[in-house]
């Protein structure tokens, strides 16, 4: 228990510095940059600081398939929480579209904040549109946009909910490819699940636990690039998709 306490101090400690000074570096990388470039050299230095958090954290990342085949475009996983960002961005530049709430998350917040983000507020209809238009936007000036279709976090062990079909759209609209990933998460230490952060649990406790985990693998499994059809809706698109990775995540995990 004490080896666990230091753990999760020196690590909170050296995730906080990391953090520091990737803000610093994205400050000094930003100058001179404005508009589009300034969001794309952003989502380069997210990469940059993932990675530095998950050595940090000795966190595992295993990636099964060629994540270079992807030529850009949408990436769509299956959500288990707020590790899934810590390791996608970890794999590629990414602008990430999270829900408003998570400005008020420590540390994580604040670093999807530094990214220029496309916040979702589901609220708002007229703030809906207008990230819907972004997202567009983004796509089309090749920058890898990050969405969670499900639309809210699972245990990762269950299959796939349903997607909401409207983040497709910025896909079919800019004419771009789709990269579905499948990401699993696993631990050798007594007491480390859950590891997805979902339903009704609370942050900070979850994040307490994760930090005082001797090691974690993430395992992310790189599917085939999907190429949208001339003529085809966003509803058409998220059910090919969907298809897609619900096949692979029964065979992956040998469901029925």
């Amino acid at each position: 228990m004490i080896r666990k306490f230091f753990r999760r101090l020196f690590r909170l400690f050296k995730v906080i510095w990391w953090f520091v000074v990737s803000s610093c570096r994205v400050h000094r990388d930003q100058k001179g940059r404005s508009g589009w470039d300034a969001i794309a050299c952003s989502a380069r230095h997210a990469r940059e600081w993932a990675r530095g958090s998950a050595e940090i954290a000795d966190f595992e990342l295993v990636v099964h398939g060629d994540p270079e085949q992807f030529p850009g475009g949408l990436l769509v996983s299956n959500h288990q929480g707020y590790l899934d960002i810590l390791t996608h961005a970890a794999i590629f530049p990414i602008r990430f579209a999270p829900k408003q709430e998570m400005r008020r998350w420590p540390i994580l917040g604040p670093f999807v904040a530094q990214s220029h983000p496309i916040w979702i507020d589901r609220t708002s209809r007229q703030k809906s549109k207008e990230a819907a238009g972004e997202m567009i936007a983004t796509l089309e000036h090749k920058i890898n946009l990050l969405v969670y279709p499900e639309g809210t976090s699972t245990d990762g062990e269950h299959g796939l909910l349903p997607f909401k079909s409207t983040p497709f759209e910025a896909a079919v609209e800019a004419k771009c490819a789709v990269q579905p990933l499948l990401t699993f998460f696993s631990s050798d230490d007594p007491g480390a699940y859950p590891l997805a952060w979902y339903g009704h649990a609370a942050l900070l406790p979850h994040v307490w636990k994760v930090l005082g985990l001797s090691h974690v693998r993430a395992d992310v499994y790189v599917l085939p690039v999907v190429e949208p059809v001339p003529g085809e809706t966003r509803k058409e698109l998220a059910a090919r998709v969907y298809e897609l990775m619900q096949a692979e995540y029964r065979r992956i995990k040998g469901h029925d």
